[in-house]
């Protein structure tokens, strides 16, 4: 009969314990996330509708394109920026 050793060359898995930590999501976060980015872009479109509509501005000011339309440019390219830094930290952490 032979005497129990441990042998240290044999093929075992590591557990998830033994790997080193990355950056890992739960379950919700993506959820949680797509309901930060709809508020978000939803405060854009409520700023520049108010923006367009200008109800305590002079009747001349009223109705000028160019301002909801910069108050989206600027809220989209807050988010755009926002999304390409968690893109590239999501891609560098794999």
């Amino acid at each position: 009969m032979e005497p129990l050793t441990t042998n240290s060359d044999t093929n075992v898995t590591p557990s998830p314990a033994d790997k080193p930590a990355r950056l890992q999501t739960t379950p919700g976060s993506w959820k949680l996330m797509g309901l930060i980015i709809a508020a978000l872009v939803a405060w854009g479109i409520f700023l520049a509708v108010g923006v367009f509509l200008n109800l305590g501005g002079e009747a001349a000011d009223r109705f000028d394109v160019r301002r909801p339309l910069l108050v989206l440019g600027c809220t989209m390219t807050f988010l755009t920026f926002w999304l390409v830094l968690l893109w590239s930290k999501r891609r560098r952490a794999a």
